[in-house]
């Protein structure tokens, strides 16, 4: 017979056991636990919160990644992600000889960066820095998706949602770390691979000046200052997917965008000038400019995911260039119509309407100016403010040039433009060997579209309307190449 009155330790916890759920007793366990010894789960994140000067950070042991993508599930699922949306990428890095054997996983999201480049170019401030733990966030409702931070940033981060029109990225599940909990990524990982870290962003910056990458193929930690950390990295490796190059995405409205826009400037400044030197400004010219202008400003709005919000697009001009563009455009866009409704009011003295223009080539200048910026702030190799200034400058100069009375001298910037393709696509810049394969290569019938048509361009400049057309083709399947074969930085596997 069991004497009821004899209590055993088993009784006790069978007892617990009805009153606590699971996690109240692995809770209650940890609490009551003089210490935790090192390598259970909260070695996974800090016991303090960054002081000043100091930021949360990832830190990725590569030897113990095994690339199961736990983290990518954890993420996917914590965040209700779509479908097809990821914020965490699986990469591969392999011996760069054949005989160095050499295999690594890579799992990567936002590096929470000290100097984001996707924060300084969002020209709607969609993206803050949080004070405390230097987590970069992303603002969903302020975002209008113009995906201009995809371009900025140099790792593959930020992500567009086509479902919700705006970009998306990891945020380090900062609110979990707010209660003391692990990120998903970090906490679903059964080799604890992942980890939080708090960092020095005076080291950060530091070690960013000697021009070191996070792993081999990255870009130089200088243009980000990227926060994350890998440990046990194999410096006699490469990615497994750096020998695939696939051409980058087209954006059709910004292609669009850049050359009507560039064209209506051209067309415009020349107006002004042929009126100056023949004391008669033709009214239709300008107005063939003006509609070429405003068409491409159409075009920008529609590579929005979020149009309705545009009128946002001011507020970065702080930091962004993009915001530069569209106050430079704006502007032009203003005077460009007070031009014309003189031009339309025929009692307005010529010398007014000359003086009133003489704006043009300021604003106009300035605005394609900001667009070469916009590009080569991207710090890609492909759009240096040299290359962009030559494109974009010379377009503008041509377009105005047909449409002057000196339609002849169209010639020498459709040339120079020209030539600068030309000797991309002949190898002439070692470092733009992945844009020189693409254009002789998958974008080769675009490349063969942008000589032939400039070339016809030139040759028809006794016909300024069949010139002026050819061009605008040209000039189109130019900007489609501007797109397309630019090299894209990234990470193993994004």
């Amino acid at each position: 017979m069991i004497n009821e009155s004899v209590r055993t330790l088993i009784d006790e916890l069978l007892e617990d056991q009805q009153q606590l759920t699971a996690v109240e007793r692995f809770s209650k366990f940890h609490d009551e636990a003089p210490a935790v010894t090192p390598g259970t789960y909260r070695d996974l994140i800090p016991l303090g919160a960054p002081k000043e000067g100091e930021q949360y950070a990832f830190e990725v042991d590569l030897d113990a990644c095994s690339g199961c993508k736990a983290c990518v599930v954890a993420c996917h699922s914590l965040n209700g992600l779509d479908e097809s949306e990821s914020w965490r990428d699986i990469g591969t890095l392999i011996g760069e000889k054949a005989e160095a054997q050499v295999h690594q996983t890579v799992t990567t999201a936002c590096h929470h960066c000290a100097d984001p480049a996707c924060l300084n170019g969002c020209p709607t401030r969609a993206y803050e820095k949080d004070k405390d733990t230097g987590v970069v966030r992303h603002l969903d409702d302020q975002c209008i998706g113009c995906r201009y931070c995809e371009l900025k940033c140099p790792y593959g981060v930020p992500k567009y949602n086509e479902r919700l029109g705006i970009v998306r990225k990891c945020d380090m599940c900062h609110g979990r770390i707010a209660q003391g909990e692990a990120p998903a990524c970090v906490q679903a990982c059964p080799n604890e691979a992942i980890k939080i870290r708090v960092v020095k962003t005076a080291a950060l910056h530091e070690v960013s000046r000697i021009g070191v990458s996070l792993v081999p193929g990255a870009v130089s930690n200088g243009i980000t200052v990227p926060s994350t950390n890998y440990l046990n990295l194999s410096k006699n490796s490469k990615a497994i997917d750096s020998e695939s190059i696939e051409p980058a995405h087209s954006h059709l409205p910004l292609v669009w965008m850049l050359v009507f826009t560039q064209a209506g400037v051209g067309v415009m400044i020349f107006s002004w000038l042929a009126g100056l030197t023949q004391s008669s400004f033709s009214l239709s010219t300008a107005i063939v400019g003006g509609l070429l202008f405003f068409s491409g400003l159409v075009g920008s709005v529609l590579h929005l995911g979020q149009p309705l919000k545009a009128w946002k697009a001011f507020l970065g001009w702080r930091t962004s260039w993009l915001s530069r563009e569209i106050i430079c455009f704006g502007a032009f866009g203003g005077l460009s119509f007070v031009f014309i409704f003189l031009l339309m009011l025929k009692p307005v003295p010529p010398h007014f309407i000359g003086a009133i223009g003489a704006l043009l080539p300021v604003l106009g200048s300035l605005a394609v100016w900001t667009s070469v910026r916009v590009y080569s702030d991207t710090r890609r190799p492909f759009w240096s403010v040299g290359k962009n200034s030559l494109r974009f400058g010379c377009a503008m100069l041509a377009f105005g040039l047909i449409a002057s009375p000196w339609s002849g001298l169209a010639a020498i910037p459709i040339t120079a433009a020209l030539l600068l393709d030309l000797a991309i696509a002949k190898g002439a810049f070692p470092e733009l060997d992945t844009s020189t394969r693409l254009m002789n290569g998958q974008l080769r019938v675009g490349y063969l579209v942008r000589v032939l048509t400039a070339v016809f361009a030139m040759v028809a400049l006794g016909f300024p309307v069949v010139s002026f057309v050819s061009l605008l083709v040209s000039e189109l399947a130019a900007r489609y190449l501007f797109f397309r074969a630019v090299e894209e930085p990234s990470m193993p596997g994004v």
